[in-house]
């Protein structure tokens, strides 16, 4: 049943968020102020790596058949045709793009921060923060390729596969997730770090964001109110989208490693909800960021072209 329903599920949301991507990414290149290119770039890279998680996950449509020891990992998409490896490596590649839009939303969210305090860091500090939250993706990417020599590229392994998925009906087998060795706990600890992280240094950051605006309230304008309003709804909503779509089904990926339990919801359905923020990311980045919300209201009409008012105490990114 999930199987037939996600079959459905995966191409539509494919043409569904495709577009937005595309969308969002025409905007931040062609309409990002000169004094937002820090924003600009990282909103960029976060385009890209969302947009390449999207679409490998459509097609692989994955399911991580937990109660199985080792744990298997099953593709239903286009990809089950392919030798093993070569699945088993774009698995790999999806995670390790979702990781990094996590950071980059992360990063995000400290460049907010500092804005908000007003204070210009020397370039050199905002260098050693973006290098400090890539350590774990370059440590990540380590385990992943140690985790593909040492799982997939073995002779003996290669054709062990072979022999599994030599009749591929629905699915083929991929290859196997263990906890045994370091590089299987470094991978899952950095995947769950970027998932529960977010939400409390989001929220964290919209009290502080509030607090400097507050101080500042007698002297703002209803213009500058309203923009500082829709740039923290934004950031709530960035904080809490995986606390409400990620968190939850990775405490059922917790509960069902450690029992060895099937869950027939978490197996299918984990991939699906990895997949949304990259649904509504685009409409909280467009919505929130007063550029490219001005530009979309001059397209709709509903904006004039007259000059902007910019929040350089919040934009100045």
């Amino acid at each position: 049943m999930y199987n037939i329903i996600l079959s459905i599920f995966y191409p539509i949301f494919l043409a569904l968020v495709f577009p937005t991507q595309i969308f969002l990414f025409v905007v931040v290149v062609k309409y990002s102020p000169k004094y937002m290119q820090t924003l600009r770039n990282v909103l960029f890279c976060n385009c890209i790596f969302q947009t390449i998680s999207v679409v490998l996950l459509c097609l692989l449509q994955l399911r991580q058949v937990s109660h199985l020891k080792p744990m298997e990992i099953w593709c239903y998409g286009p990809l089950r045709h392919f030798e093993a490896i070569i699945s088993y490596c774009l698995y790999f590649v999806s995670q390790s793009t979702s990781v990094v839009s996590n950071i980059l939303v992360l990063l995000t969210i400290y460049l907010k921060y500092e804005a908000a305090k007003n204070v210009t860091n020397k370039q050199s500090n905002k260098c050693i923060v973006i290098i400090l939250l890539l350590v774990p993706v370059f440590v990540l990417v380590g385990a992943e390729i140690y985790s593909v020599v040492t799982h997939s590229l073995l002779p003996e392994v290669r054709y062990l596969f072979e022999v599994i998925n030599s009749n591929v009906t629905d699915h083929s087998v991929i290859g196997y997730i263990t906890l045994q060795t370091v590089p299987s706990y470094l991978i899952i600890s950095i995947v769950f770090g970027s998932v529960f992280l977010l939400p409390p240094m989001g929220l964290y950051t919209r009290r502080k964001i509030i607090f400097h605006i507050n101080s500042g309230r007698d002297t703002t304008s209803q213009l500058k109110k309203h923009q500082r309003k829709t740039f923290i709804n934004g950031l709530t909503l960035q904080a809490c989208l995986p606390l409400v779509s990620l968190c939850p089904i990775f405490v059922c990926y917790v509960i069902v490693i450690g029992t060895k339990s099937e869950l027939l919801f978490e197996q299918y359905c984990i991939s699906v909800l990895v997949l949304l923020p990259t649904f509504f990311d685009p409409y909280i980045t467009l919505y929130s960021v007063a550029p490219y919300r001005k530009q979309i209201g001059m397209w709709l009409g509903k904006a004039k072209t007259g000059p902007m008012i910019v929040i350089s105490s919040i934009m100045n990114l």
